[in-house]
């Protein structure tokens, strides 16, 4: 049996994958300056936060607080920028 704290880490864990996931969905792409690699990437990580969100929840794996810390982060900095990961990209790059 898992302990409250075990419980509530596995809960911010899927709900942080599966926000993350539906924010890189409804990513408005620019039409102007369209490029399918941009579309590609973002839409394969989504499908993988979308399907770890799904394996966390449903299976209801433990998770460390590392995990769930990274998760959460991530769900931040993807929500901050709109979805846009090509930008995170080049602000890494400079």
């Amino acid at each position: 049996m898992m302990g409250q704290e075990m419980v509530a880490l596995v809960w911010v864990t899927g709900v942080a994958h599966l926000i993350s996931a539906f924010r890189l969905a409804c990513y408005q792409r620019d039409e102007h300056h369209h490029c399918w690699r941009e579309s590609v990437l973002i839409s394969l990580c989504g499908g993988m936060f979308c399907l770890a969100g799904i394996d966390v929840l449903l299976a209801f794996l433990p998770v460390s607080p590392w995990h769930a810390g990274v998760s959460v982060l991530a769900c931040v900095v993807i929500v901050r920028s709109s979805g846009n990961l090509m930008v995170l990209w080049h602000a890494l790059k400079q």
